[in-house]
């Protein structure tokens, strides 16, 4: 349900539901509780709106679950109701925006946010997402204006100074700027992990010396976070450490064994550091198993076939990449090459 960014791969929704506050408790003691499921969440809240159907807190309570369980029109239901009972609640239009989000209207997530505005100057998390959507609409001048205007109502905002390093990244390609930016959201939210990978990626292209050692902190610091762990294995594959990458590889597929980018990683790193041409292409055909349209695979399977000498099979392997995306020219090269070879 929720769009990605375009800009520089990143694989988050900048309009994500991160509203809720974190429950507080005062009791260490207390034996830990399973988590409640979005169902059950639901039908507390109906129980609890049953109860004092006049409360408006409880209505967007219940949107949010709704809108997490992709019950759009239920969501609204209940984020009209909460607007009846309270006009002035800077939730409720900060929920609605979402969900405008998630439905592809910008005119009316644009109108929303500028009437949680103008309801409360002073609360600045409807200027941070009217930067994410000028971000995601590239009109960046507008975004960074919003974001400074927030951190003017407080230098404590890590999505704001995110979204900055975003901007930064996307229209002006000034890395420098972006990283100052990525950083201070990293030092203000240690739990943030967003600005993190961005800095990371920084770093692999630009830093290489202190890439390593940053991607190995990343990945500590957000041990649950497969994207970090998937980062620090990807340097490690090209920076002379390809059975580490491979260790950390075996972690994801064990997290998610139908993983078929890592399951391709693993072949490449196989075929291409390692020289292992049995394992490359097993690897491979299990990628290929998994999505069978996944042109990468079925062309590397093509060329550790070449390589072990079998052109006839390998030739047919690239002529099915080309049926599949005529311009795909390192399956034409392969083809021009292993023609040539029988030629000579």
């Amino acid at each position: 349900m929720k769009k990605n960014l375009l800009f520089f791969g990143l694989l988050l929704a900048l309009f994500a539901c991160n509203n809720t506050p974190k429950p507080e408790t005062d009791n260490t003691s207390q034996e830990p509780k399973a988590p409640v499921s979005v169902n059950d969440a639901i039908q507390l809240l109906t129980d609890s709106i049953a109860m004092d159907s006049t409360n408006a807190s409880l209505y967007v309570s219940r949107a949010k679950a709704y809108f997490a369980s992709e019950q759009i029109g239920q969501a609204m239901i209940d984020i009209n109701k909460s607007l009846q009972l309270d006009p002035n609640n800077i939730d409720t239009y900060l929920l609605l925006a979402d969900v405008y989000y998630a439905l592809g209207d910008q005119d009316n997530i644009n109108a929303t946010l500028n009437k949680a505005v103008e309801i409360n100057s002073l609360d600045a998390r409807p200027l941070v997402k009217l930067a994410e959507l000028n971000l995601l609409q590239q009109n960046f001048n507008l975004a960074i204006g919003y974001v400074d205007k927030a951190l003017g109502l407080s230098s404590y905002n890590p999505r704001a100074y995110f979204v900055k390093g975003v901007c930064y990244m996307a229209a002006k390609q000034d890395t420098a700027s972006a990283l100052k930016n990525f950083q201070l959201a990293s030092e203000q939210d240690a739990t943030f992990y967003d600005p993190v990978e961005q800095i990371s990626r920084i770093y692999a292209v630009q830093q290489p010396p202190y890439a390593m050692d940053y991607l190995r902190k990343a990945q500590r610091q957000f041990p649950d976070y497969p994207t970090a762990r998937y980062e620090l294995a990807l340097f490690l594959q090209s920076h002379g450490e390809p059975e580490e990458a491979l260790l950390h590889y075996d972690t994801l597929l064990m997290q998610r064994p139908d993983n078929y980018i890592v399951l391709f990683n693993k072949g490449y790193v196989n075929y291409v550091y390692l020289e292992d041409n049995e394992a490359a292409l097993g690897y491979f055909n299990q990628a290929l198993e998994v999505k069978p349209d996944y042109l990468d695979a079925k062309y590397n399977k093509g060329r550790v076939i070449e390589q072990m000498g079998d052109y006839a099979q390998a030739m047919e392997i690239y002529k099915e990449v080309l049926k599949q995306k005529p311009d795909y020219t390192l399956a034409i090269d392969a083809i021009n090459r292993i023609q040539n070879q029988e030629t000579e």
